[in-house]
């Protein structure tokens, strides 16, 4: 009986000097409570998480598709977005992102308005800049290459013949540079291309990385049209 009492005793002192330990690692030296900074840090999802703990690290991201990990998030791109694109009384509306292209398109609410113009602000991620996309259709002087680059497009993707919408940014002698979308609310991918013999041929859509070479030097290409997020 006694043996058990003291073996008893002795549990109680050891749970007790446990239970002090750690109490003395969640204070400071002067016998406050630690406290951690307020810093957030950005999960791929999309989430955030805090510092925590006696050593104020960062709580584990929430476990997700390890495919996303490399992925700028959209509230990532929308910062971005907003310090480069809009200023006071612009706004941006829900982004969506460009798989081909690896960037986030937002369309904006701009004070300043061009006719026929839709513009748009593209977040490029890797070089984490931004850029206005005014995605303008049905100028004059584009009507004509714009309606022949839309068959071109509706013939390779017969699927998208209702609601795809070709966009000229950027035409420069026998060269357009300018995004397809497909359907309506999704973003546009980007293509370049060339005419030849009074035919238009597209020589890049935004599929895997452009032959920056061969479009400068077989296509003959400006730079104006391959410069930003094409060929930089």
């Amino acid at each position: 009986m006694k043996k058990n009492i003291i073996i008893m005793i002795f549990a109680v002192a050891a749970i007790a000097l446990f239970s002090f330990l750690i109490y003395r690692t969640e204070l400071t030296d002067d016998g406050t409570q630690k406290a951690c900074t307020q810093e957030a840090k950005i999960c791929p999802d999309g989430s955030a998480v805090g510092r925590s703990g006696p050593n104020c690290e960062f709580a584990a991201c929430p476990a997700g598709n390890e495919e996303s990990a490399g992925k700028m998030v959209e509230v990532e791109a929308r910062l971005i977005a907003e310090q480069n694109c809009i200023k006071d009384g612009e706004s941006l509306a829900l982004g969506y992102y460009n798989e081909n292209t690896k960037t986030w398109w937002f369309d904006v609410n701009l004070n300043t308005i061009k006719e026929g113009c839709n513009p748009a602000c593209v977040v490029n991620e890797e070089m984490k800049t931004a850029e206005i996309n005014w995605r303008c259709t049905g100028l004059i002087n584009q009507k004509e290459s714009v309606e022949e680059l839309q068959k071109i497009f509706i013939r390779k993707y017969p699927k998208y013949a209702d609601t795809a919408q070709v966009v000229v940014d950027q035409e420069a002698g026998n060269y357009a540079r300018g995004s397809i979308i497909f359907e309506n609310g999704a973003p546009g991918g980007l293509f370049l291309a060339v005419k030849n013999e009074g035919l238009w041929k597209i020589v890049f859509e935004g599929n895997g990385a452009p032959d920056c070479v061969k479009l400068r030097t077989e296509y003959g290409f400006p730079d104006a049209l391959l410069k930003p997020n094409i060929c930089d």
